[in-house]
């Protein structure tokens, strides 16, 4: 029985992502290991993630026996989702597991650990160097969404009295430190006394002090910030780092700005998702029994809504039996409430995450939405009159659609600024209920107005 010749990797890595999944595929259906191991070598993490995502079952699992394994591990799983990196940690052993962990940077190992059973994440740091296991035990001591549980604690800092040459040996000998640009300044008790810049300290004189040339005035985040606020205090100040600090003042640790990108796009990813009634775990992968499990709640709390806002159309059942144009118009007016009031919902809610609103400037916030909305709805209303009275040939219902678009509209932008801010006072997330209770205002009170106008108005449009 002849042995099939294993294909040695290209020359040169294969452009584009479908390229490396067809060649990663090739090489594990002929159990060329190997292959794929020195072919990671040459691939980005970025690469490696796409093609993760695009494996079916039985490849996936023989790639991972040879990416866990691999230098890059951390790099590739620090860029899968954090349902998808819990999935592969569960199938790896416990050896393994803290083979991946030691080789990672403290910040991002923490984070896997955090996505471990706690006894399992006990066994691991015990497998670890006992200075690599007290660091993660610190850092996850500190809650997942505060400074302190983003921080790493790779950093260069430095005496006052450290001189240039001094500081600059230093630096040539931390490889490792996330962060070269900014270097910290304390004190013999670790506390927080300036910043130097990588600028600063090459134009500076070799034999001055880090006292002479550092910025005294550090904007830095306390361990316990959330993390939201870490961002916006990066994105504020264009920064690369900011130090994080305790409640004494003592340097723990720094936030790169990458890490700042990352926290920005999952508050964003969480905030679209609670928007919708989701939670971030449902993605395209997520297996079908397990998406209905996560939605079907939600969705019987939107049947109640509609169940809600149908009985308020009941009330008028003899109106519309009477002038049927009522029903031909309805959906026009609860659709264009809903859109109005989640335009309001989506830039309080927004701005109540970047910090952009507090109770100190609710009230504007509110009265700028509430004459949006009932500008819009002015205008939208008018140009709906027009088309009713054109359509129908009956001016009164014109007169009634374009009344109860601008009174929803007034609602909507009233409801959409007003229910997130109220959900932030009761200390609840303003996303994940204010779509449901501000469509369910806009949809009652849309029906009300229209028809209850229709209905005072019925002689008028049945002449």
């Amino acid at each position: 029985m002849t042995t099939p010749q294993t294909p040695s990797p290209p020359h040169a890595p294969p452009r584009g992502g479908r390229a490396y999944t067809r060649v990663i595929r090739r090489f594990v259906r002929l159990g060329a290991l190997d292959d794929v191991r020195r072919l990671l070598d040459r691939m980005h993490a970025a690469d490696v993630v796409q093609i993760l995502r695009s494996l079916a079952p039985a490849e996936r699992k023989a790639f991972l026996e040879v990416l866990l394994a691999h230098a890059r591990a951390g790099e590739v799983l620090a860029g899968l989702p954090q349902a998808q990196q819990a999935e592969i940690l569960a199938h790896a052993g416990d050896d393994r597991v803290a083979s991946l962990v030691a080789r990672q940077a403290p910040d991002e190992a923490t984070d896997l650990l955090r996505l471990l059973p706690e006894e399992r994440a006990d066994s691991v740091l015990k497998l670890l160097e006992d200075k690599t296991a007290a660091t993660l035990y610190r850092l996850m001591t500190y809650g997942p969404a505060t400074a302190g549980g983003m921080m790493t604690t790779r950093f260069v800092a430095l005496d006052r009295h450290t001189r240039v040459s001094e500081a600059i040996a230093r630096i040539r000998s931390e490889p490792e430190a996330e962060m070269v640009f900014y270097l910290y300044v304390v004190d013999e008790n670790q506390r927080l006394e300036g910043v130097v810049s990588l600028r600063q300290l090459v134009l500076a004189r070799h034999d001055q002090e880090l006292r002479e040339i550092m910025n005294p005035r550090v904007i830095q985040v306390r361990t316990g910030t959330p993390r939201a606020e870490v961002a916006d205090v990066i994105a504020r100040y264009n920064l690369l780092a900011v130090p994080v600090v305790d409640s004494g003042n003592v340097l723990a640790g720094i936030i790169t700005v990458d890490d700042a990108i990352d926290a920005i796009t999952d508050e964003t990813t969480r905030e679209m998702y609670r928007m919708a009634g989701l939670t971030t775990e449902d993605r395209i992968g997520t297996p079908p029994a397990e998406s209905v499990r996560r939605r079907l709640p939600w969705m019987v709390i939107n049947l109640a809504t509609a169940v809600l806002a149908s009985s308020v159309v009941s009330l008028f059942e003899a109106s519309i039996a009477q002038v049927v144009a009522l029903a031909t118009f309805m959906p026009v007016v609860a659709g264009m409430g809903g859109n109005g009031a989640t335009q309001a919902l989506t830039v309080i809610i927004r701005g109540i995450a970047l910090g952009e609103i507090d109770f100190s400037s609710a009230r504007r916030a509110i009265l700028k939405e509430i004459t949006v909305g009932a500008s819009i709805g002015v205008a939208t209303g008018v140009l709906m009159a027009l088309i009713a009275i054109v359509w129908k040939g009956n001016p009164m219902l014109g007169l009634v659609i374009g009344l109860a678009m601008i009174i929803n509209l007034f609602v909507a932008g009233a409801a959409g600024a007003t229910v997130p801010l109220v959900l932030k006072w009761l200390k609840l997330d303003p996303a994940l209920g204010s779509g449901v209770i501000v469509t369910t205002f806009t949809d009652c009170c849309g029906f009300l107005a229209f028809l209850g106008l229709g209905t005072i108005l019925l002689d008028y449009l049945t002449q």
